[in-house]
């Protein structure tokens, strides 16, 4: 997994690449979150566009992101889900919960008004 981070327009953006799979992966996804999040910066965008493939420990570390970035008063959105993630949120039931959008410039312009 090769995480890479930047800020645009006050928003953490996150471009995961590879697997998600378990807590080496997810580790160092949530120290970045929380360092962003106790520095009030709580807009955090999530790029899936070269994920590969992501389990249920993958999805519950994204789950845990949206829960902590809203618990700081702020919002999370997905962009570019790959297909097959795409499926697993649609069986989970977790469509409804996570907000998507289909590019990182819709992403960074729906938290702008959140």
């Amino acid at each position: 997994m090769d995480i890479k981070t930047e800020h645009k327009e006050g928003v953490l953006v996150f471009h995961l690449n590879g697997n998600l799979l378990g807590e080496h992966a997810n580790a160092p996804v949530m120290e970045k979150l929380k360092e962003s999040l106790d520095a009030g910066n709580n807009k955090v965008l999530f790029n899936l566009q070269d994920l590969k493939f992501i389990n249920s420990t993958g999805l519950g570390m994204l789950l845990t992101a949206l829960t902590k970035s809203r618990n700081a008063g702020g919002e999370m959105t997905l962009v570019n889900i790959p297909e097959q993630m795409n499926k697993l949120l649609v069986m989970t039931k977790l469509m409804d919960i996570f907000s998507i959008n289909s590019s990182e410039e819709e992403g960074i312009a729906f938290l702008k008004k959140a």
